[in-house]
């Protein structure tokens, strides 16, 4: 666990990852090897309709939340309405915001998605993070350099929760036969 005050942590969360594309009071989610995510296109767009931007990208999980935290079963199987939860920025009207530090870019971020149905993953300053995060039985946390941004030699570091509840059968979901 990296610690010292230019990180930051962030609960991480049991979904689909999705960077939604907001254009035009049009959305579309694209997954984090940039497949269109279809499935979730009446999330986007209601999103893109309530968000008071001419065009932004942001940077988050598809999840859905029950009993307190997200059901990846559910997700995966369709069995509850979706949600979308962002934890970055990436433009907004016009402008890239890649190049800013990620303290700026969440606090715009947050500043946007505040009143919508959009969650926004807060951060945290402790490490002990953790040991919440392990007591809600939740998939672990990110550490993330408050510095840094957005590019691909960016590295964030996952840490797992090693008896996370969820993490049995996920294999199978994946790799079962197609009918």
């Amino acid at each position: 666990m990296p610690r010292g005050r230019q990180w930051v942590y962030e609960v991480k969360l049991d979904g689909f990852r999705g960077t939604l594309y907001v254009e035009a009071g049009r959305g579309r989610f694209l997954s984090k090897t940039k497949k269109p995510l279809r499935r979730f296109d009446e999330l986007a767009n209601t999103i893109a309709k309530e968000l008071t931007v001419r065009d932004a990208i942001l940077d988050g999980e598809v999840v859905v939340l029950a009993e307190g935290r997200p059901q990846f079963n559910a997700l995966m199987m369709n069995r509850a309405p979706a949600s979308y939860v962002a934890f970055d920025l990436l433009w907004l009207d016009g402008r890239g915001l890649r190049p800013l530090p990620l303290w700026r870019r969440k606090r715009t971020l947050e500043k946007l998605v505040t009143g919508s149905r959009v969650g926004y993953v807060e951060h945290s300053d402790e490490p002990r993070l953790m040991d919440v995060v392990v007591q809600m039985d939740l998939e672990g946390i990110v550490a993330k350099r408050r510095a840094d941004p957005y590019a691909l030699e960016t590295e964030w570091l996952k840490i797992k929760h090693a008896e996370y509840s969820q993490k049995e059968g996920r294999a199978e979901l994946f790799h079962r036969p197609r009918k």
